[in-house]
Parts: structure tokens; C-alpha cells; sequence
């Protein structure tokens, strides 16, 4: 009877926990929902994509876990490295191991040979790019769920499936953000 009593009054009490997290799985799922309804790639890439980054990073982090402070990117199955490494002979070895990942259609290598960023240049990166995403979603001739932002070393890097006029006015967009040193266009046009 004991026994039964408290499994009662866990299973009400978890249930209510349960319920209080409905409501925001649910906002959450649709949001995800809409944005791969207007994601231009395949449910299947999107997948890919993330696999791709997820293996890539993991490799990276087990190889060079003091030598290489690598941001990997996969849009479309095209693969962009940012970052830095402590020699070129890493550089090199990062190339192949995205060559030899599977799905990769293509890739752009920018990782740098120099010392790490330092926590105010990260900080200064993660503003650009918040400042750069957050105008990209106010601008009505860009669709953002098209276009991928990385920041590295004040250089913007979109990537993405977009129309020429889409492409162009998402540089200048990210062109016109305070510290911003460079715009790296790795577009796919659909037109």
C-alpha cells in the first residue's frame, strides 16, 4: 500500500513536469518544422549536413585537441573550415579528412596557421555575427533559412541556396555591419 502510494503521487508529480514541458517541445517542434518546410534542401541533406559536421568536428578534436581550434560548416554538402591551426602540415591533414567524409560534394578550406583567437576576438566574432544574422532576418529580399552565417577573424562567411539578387543583398547586408573586414560569398544560385 505504501509502496502504491508514493508511485502514485510520482507518477502525478512527473506528469505534471511532463506537461509544463509540452507546450515548449511542441512550440519548438513547430519552428523546426516550418524551418525545413522552407529549407531549400532535401530532409535527407539537412541530415547529411549535420552528420558531416558532427564526424568532422569529432575527428578533428580527437586528433588536434591542442592544435587545431577548427569551426566546421556543412550546407548542402559543401563543407567550409574556419579557424586555426598550430602548423601547416595540420591544415593539410584536415583537407583529407574532409575529403575522405562521406557525402562531401565540396569544400572551402580557411582555417589560418597563427595563434588561437583570443577570448575578445571570439567575442568580437560572435557580436558580428549575431548582428549580421539579425539583419539577414529583417531583410524581406532574403529568406535567412537559405543562408548560413560563420564568423572568423571579422570575416563573414554565407553559405547557402539562394537566387543571385538574394546572394548579392546578403553581402551587402553583412557588409554594412560594424568590423566587418571581409564578405566570403560560398553560394549555391538556383537561378
Amino acid at each position: 500500500m505504501y509502496k502504491s502510494a508514493i508511485s502514485m503521487v510520482l507518477i502525478v508529480s512527473l506528469s505534471g513536469l511532463l506537461q509544463g514541458c509540452l507546450g515548449p517541445a511542441v512550440v519548438s517542434a513547430g519552428i523546426g518544422a516550418t524551418m525545413m518546410a522552407e529549407d531549400p534542401r532535401t530532409a535527407g541533406t539537412i541530415v547529411d549536413d549535420r552528420i558531416i559536421v558532427s564526424k568532422l568536428s569529432s575527428r578533428i578534436k580527437d586528433k588536434y585537441p591542442d592544435q587545431a581550434k577548427i569551426h566546421v560548416t556543412s550546407y548542402n554538402n559543401v563543407v567550409l573550415l574556419t579557424g586555426q591551426v598550430t602548423a601547416e602540415a595540420i591544415r593539410d591533414d584536415l583537407q583529407l579528412m574532409v575529403l575522405e567524409t562521406q557525402s562531401v560534394r565540396d569544400f572551402k578550406d580557411e582555417t589560418m596557421v597563427r595563434e588561437f583567437s583570443t577570448f575578445r576576438e571570439f567575442t568580437k566574432d560572435g557580436a558580428i555575427k549575431t548582428q549580421v544574422v539579425s539583419l539577414l532576418t529583417r531583410s524581406k529580399d532574403v529568406r535567412i533559412v537559405r543562408v548560413s552565417t560563420t564568423v572568423e577573424a571579422g570575416t563573414v562567411y554565407l553559405m547557402g541556396l539562394v537566387t543571385r539578387d538574394e546572394g548579392e543583398t546578403a553581402a551587402q547586408i553583412a557588409a554594412s555591419v560594424k568590423n566587418v573586414s571581409k564578405v566570403v560569398k560560398i553560394f549555391e544560385y538556383v537561378d
